[in-house]
Formats: C-alpha cells, sequence, structure tokens
C-alpha cells in the first residue's frame, strides 16, 4: 500500500488540503491493526507525478512515496496468548471451559429464567481468577474432570487420575493460603470459591463427611466476613452457599448451617419470593386441591402458596421471553427451603408431613438438583417413599394431592427401581381424577406448584408408563 509522506518547512502552515490529508493518512495509522476494515485507499494520488511538488503547493514541500507492508491477521484464538495462573494442559482447559461455560445450565435447572449475565466484574470473576488465582484453576480443573468422569462413558479413568492430582494441588495450595499471615485472602471471594467447588463435589460422589467438613470452613469464613447478608453484592455467590448448605441438610437428614439464628440471621421475608408484577399465570383454572387450616399446618399453607405464586412466575417468565433478576431465584430460595426444614416435627405418616416432603422434593428439584441428574443420596427418596406408603387418606379430594405427589417423587427422587410400587399407584389414581389423556392431567397438574418447562415432558412420559398396558 502505497502512503505519501509528506514535509512541511516550518516556516508557514500548511494549507488546507495538506492540513486535511496530514489528518487523514495519522489517523490511518492510528487506526492501523484494528479489528474494523478500513476504507480501500483510492488507486490515484491526490499529487500529479508529473509535476514538481513546487508547482503543486507553490512552497519548498517535498511529497514522497513509500511501500507499507500488509499486517497479517490475527493468529490463534484469543485464549491463545492467555497467561492462566497454573501451567494446565491444553485438553483439560479445554474440559474447564466446557464445564464453565455449561455450567449454569447443568446446575441450575431455571437457568433459561433467570438473568445470570450482566456487563460488571461480579459475573465475570470466574474467569478473570484462573489467569491470577492458580488454587481457584486447580480447583476448577479438579470440578471439570470429576464431573467428566462421572457424566461420560469415555475417558472416565483418565479423567478421575486427572482429578485426584488436581484434587491433591488444590488442597496443598489451600492450605499454604490458610498458613500464610494474608488475613484478606483466607476470607476472599476467591478462597470461598475453592472451598464451593470442594464442598460441592464431596456432596456430588456422596462423600458426606468431606462435604460436611468443607461447608463447616465456608460457615466460618462467612461468620468473618459479617455473615451471609454481607454478600449481597454478589448474588450468584450468595445462591451458590446456599445451595450447598440446602443440598447436604437435605440429603442428608442434617441441619443447615446458614439461617440458623434468627437474631443474626433474620430468614428472607416471604414477600420478596412473590410474583413479580407480572402477577401469577391468569390460565390457571380453580385449584383441585385447595389447602385449609383445618386440614394443614398454616406455616404449610404459606409455604405452598408462595411457592405456586413462584411457579406462575416461572411460566410466565418462559411463556414471554422474559428472565427475571437473580434475586428472585434467591429470594425464593432462601425464603421458602429454609422455612420448610424447620417444620421437622410434623406426624411422620400425616398429610402434613407429605405435603412437607413434597414441597422439599419440589424445591429441590427446582433450585438445588443438576439438571437431568437425579441425587444418588438415598435419605430423603427412603424418608419420602416411608411417608406415602404409611399415609392415611381421608377423603377423594386426597387423590388430587396424592397424584401430585407421587409425580414429584417420580421427577424429582424415585429411580427405576420403584416403578414397580409407583406405576399402578399413579394409574389407579389417574382413573379417580378422571383424566382421560395426558392433555386432562397436566391441566389438573397445573393447579399445583408446576413449572412446565421442567416438569412437562417428564411428568407425561410418567403417565405414558403408567397407563401402559404393561402396569395394567
Amino acid at each position: 500500500m502505497e502512503m505519501p509522506l509528506i514535509f512541511v518547512n516550518g516556516i508557514r502552515k500548511a494549507e488546507p488540503e495538506k492540513r486535511k490529508q496530514i489528518r487523514k493518512y495519522v489517523m490511518m495509522g492510528k487506526n492501523r491493526g484494528k479489528t474494523r476494515k478500513a476504507k480501500p485507499p483510492k488507486t490515484t494520488s491526490q499529487c500529479d507525478p508529473g509535476r514538481s511538488s513546487e508547482d503543486q503547493d507553490g512552497s519548498s514541500s517535498l511529497s514522497i512515496k513509500m511501500q507499507y507492508p500488509v499486517i497479517p491477521n490475527k493468529v490463534g484464538s484469543e485464549l491463545s496468548f492467555t497467561q492462566f495462573a497454573a501451567p494446565i494442559e491444553p485438553s483439560l482447559m479445554r474440559d474447564v471451559l466446557k464445564f464453565s461455560l455449561m455450567s449454569k445450565k447443568v446446575m441450575y435447572p431455571l437457568e433459561s429464567c433467570i438473568q445470570f449475565h450482566r456487563e460488571n466484574k461480579v459475573d465475570t470473576i470466574w474467569f478473570d481468577l484462573m489467569t491470577y488465582d492458580a488454587v481457584y484453576m486447580h480447583a476448577i480443573v479438579f470440578s471439570s474432570q470429576v464431573y467428566s468422569s462421572r457424566a461420560y462413558a469415555r475417558g472416565n479413568a483418565t479423567a478421575a487420575r486427572w482429578a485426584v492430582v488436581h484434587h491433591s494441588t488444590t488442597l496443598q495450595l489451600l492450605r499454604e493460603r490458610l498458613a500464610a499471615q494474608d488475613e484478606d485472602a483466607k476470607v476472599s471471594d476467591s478462597t470461598i470459591f475453592v472451598v464451593l467447588c470442594l464442598a460441592n463435589i464431596a456432596h456430588f460422589i456422596s462423600d458426606y463427611e468431606s462435604a460436611r467438613h468443607h461447608l463447616e470452613g465456608l460457615r466460618k469464613i462467612v461468620d468473618l466476613r459479617g455473615g451471609i447478608y454481607a454478600f449481597s453484592y454478589n448474588t450468584k455467590l450468595t445462591i451458590e452457599l446456599l445451595k450447598c448448605d440446602l443440598g447436604i441438610a437435605i440429603y442428608n437428614g442434617t441441619n443447615p448451617l446458614f439461617f440458623r439464628d434468627p437474631s443474626l440471621e433474620p430468614l428472607v421475608p416471604y414477600e420478596l419470593a412473590s410474583p413479580t408484577a407480572q402477577g401469577p399465570d391468569s390460565s390457571k383454572s380453580k385449584p383441585y386441591w385447595n389447602p385449609t387450616p383445618s386440614t394443614i399446618n398454616a406455616d404449610l399453607i404459606r409455604a405452598w402458596t408462595v411457592m405456586t405464586r413462584f411457579c406462575s412466575t416461572i411460566n410466565s417468565a418462559a411463556k414471554h421471553g422474559r428472565r427475571l433478576p437473580k434475586e428472585t431465584l434467591l429470594n425464593a430460595t432462601a425464603a421458602i427451603m429454609y422455612r420448610i426444614l424447620r417444620m421437622d416435627n410434623l406426624d411422620p405418616a400425616s398429610m402434613d408431613e407429605a405435603v412437607r416432603l413434597g414441597l422439599l422434593a419440589f424445591a429441590s428439584h427446582i433450585f438445588l438438583n443438576y439438571q437431568g441428574v437425579k441425587p444418588s443420596h438415598t435419605y430423603l427418596p427412603e424418608t419420602y417413599r416411608r411417608c406415602l406408603i404409611s399415609l392415611e387418606l381421608v377423603d377423594t379430594s386426597s387423590s388430587y394431592i396424592l397424584l401430585w405427589l407421587l409425580m414429584v417423587g417420580g421427577m424429582a427422587l424415585f429411580d427405576p427401581m420403584d416403578d414397580v410400587w409407583l406405576l399402578p399407584w399413579v394409574q389407579a389414581n389417574i382413573k379417580l381424577c378422571g383424566a382421560h389423556d395426558w392433555n386432562e392431567l397436566r391441566d389438573q397438574l397445573k393447579t399445583f406448584p408446576w413449572i412446565d418447562i421442567l416438569h412437562d415432558k417428564p411428568g407425561q412420559a410418567i403417565f405414558d408408563a403408567a397407563v401402559s398396558e404393561r402396569v395394567g
């Protein structure tokens, strides 16, 4: 590409045309290398090569043509020159990035209706940490390899070996950080993320002792930072802390560590978990089962009502293609689940306890579980199964709530071995409820807590299996 080089003698200002030409090529130089394509230069020169420079402008200036080499295109991807905090095998980095990008969809069943991404540093910190925090880097590699070894049939042995290596490195570096003199680093967000990784993976592989140990460490760090409400600046981190606490408590039959003392950590008000300005789903018909204080515990009725309204809000958002703020998810998770967990003194064979466990199973399915993955822990499924089998129904209207309880158990907790008793029971209650096909049954179920994008397909699968000839 040819570009004239213009000399001015400095005695007087260049003429307007020359100043314009100078500015043009200065800007071309500034823009050189930018991704936006520059307009192609004109093929004809503004100066007539057949005339001298004095003839062109009447001054002692000189035009010289110079040849510039073409700047090569960018080589490699954006990550090619990214310096990570620890040397990691390229194949593992691909697993890490794949795991990180898909993690929200896997870990948040309602991800498609929640606005997780915003243009601020809090929402991109997961990637930034990998560039300067070696402990976090190894923890993420460890997590991705554990997930790969469990989720994919191929490469299990290799992924498991890498998981062991990076788990050991994570623990070693974490111990060094906690033993060092840097008090801020000990309680930093990055340290919390590391311990969360360790706790979540231990819970994922059913290592309860390790999961509880890491959770107790998280509780101490949170206390040193001023309690759970001190993390209001990072909604997603707060959600992760509560999900870890709730999951370990629910699936192992223990008490959660957060919100133990209402005077220090008051529960999130129910009002924050109520529907948005959009209101409940107007398409809902009259409920087929309406709990009243004469039949159901008043605290359970309140939890049931809030959960039903939350489901209506999610259904409305999904129907209209809207995304709700992260705070909606946080408030519903905290307000509903911690209250249900505290109602642990009900008769184990009562409808109260069946509804409580049904709400707990339902909430776990939409708030805690990995999408498409049923928990491998046995405490809640066994407790729920015993309660349903020993339940005494008082009237025919109970068939509707019982059918919902059975469907929730089948979708959220029970495994195929439970079909031998579950499906005949579902079939019998479908008949009692007068549902002749899936659409009729779905209309009934939608008057209960029900989220279309999560429950329509598995619900229909249970219906089809229950009414098939092999069950009848």
